[in-house]
């Protein structure tokens, strides 16, 4: 089997890269430098030149509030680059693997949102994603979703200019007072760990949508304390509310994933457990 994988230096691409050891599988990456997504043209040379059986997008325009001051290139990445992405591959006889949000959600359910749940965003990010998904399930039949939830990854995120835990980390260091909100509920997820039980859904050629996400959700307070236990930074931590903080968009208030279609991930502290020891593996002696 052959597999082409399309943002290939991002969080999850970078751990899809790192982990993914099958000598029954081969795996060709690709980065906006090989082909920007929103290039139906090169997206479909590129495809043509690889030959592929299955096609990852991973590539997503995902800052937020960015997000709402340019919807347009927002729905340009996502949308039109996932439809791009899809009927390329359709084409060519691939399936297509598009990795989808937790902010499909509005967060009113206050308990795990499943694959079968009613969509309904509450911002242009997640409103992009809801079209992205139908575009690409329309483009091709042989189509998985993946839903994922509050991503962090040794490669980090080009688009936030880091993840969460690097930024919390960073922030320590500086010494200041760090307020976090603590009313908003999500799983945050290990990209390796995702990384990890997409492989055998990818090898038995699973399609419609899947949500892999951690178990059990936290709020970002809460996950904000747990990496400063794990990793023995001194904090100023603050909890504060929605309200307090003031963020520039509105968010889901809860959008921890359950499933009853795929594997089930651990625990979202085993996931940060994890992410410290191959961090500091990774660091130079």
């Amino acid at each position: 089997m052959k597999v082409l994988l399309l943002g290939a230096n991002g969080q999850l691409g970078s751990d899809i890269r790192r982990l993914w050891h099958d000598r029954a599988l081969e795996l060709a990456c690709a980065t906006r430098a090989d082909a920007d997504v929103t290039d139906g043209d090169a997206v479909r040379s590129l495809v043509e030149r690889v030959q592929p059986n299955v096609v990852i997008n991973t590539t997503a325009f995902h800052n937020l509030p960015a997000a709402e001051n340019d919807p347009e290139t927002c729905f340009r990445v996502n949308v039109v680059g996932g439809w791009n992405v899809a009927r390329a591959a359709e084409a060519c006889g691939a399936a297509v693997v598009q990795i989808s949000t937790d902010y499909v959600f509005d967060g009113t359910k206050r308990t795990p949102y499943f694959e079968s749940d009613t969509r309904r965003a509450v911002n242009i990010y997640g409103a992009a994603k809801i079209a992205t998904e139908d575009v690409v399930a329309q483009a091709n039949p042989a189509a998985l979703v993946v839903r994922v939830s509050g991503l962090y990854g040794l490669a980090g995120s080009a688009g936030k200019g880091g993840n969460f835990v690097e930024t919390m980390l960073r922030l320590a260091g500086e010494g200041k007072p760090i307020r976090v909100v603590a009313d908003q509920v999500t799983a945050p997820t290990n990209t390796a760990e995702v990384a990890e039980a997409l492989l055998p859904l990818v090898r038995a050629g699973a399609r419609g949508t899947m949500h892999l996400a951690a178990t059990e959700g936290c709020s970002w307070h809460a996950f904000a304390a747990a990496i400063f236990e794990i990793s023995g930074k001194g904090a100023d931590l603050q909890a504060v509310t929605s309200a307090e903080f003031g963020a520039p968009l509105e968010r889901p208030m809860y959008s921890v994933l359950g499933t009853t279609r795929a594997p089930a991930l651990g625990n979202w502290r085993a996931g940060l457990e994890r992410y410290f020891r191959e961090r500091a593996a990774a660091q130079p002696a």
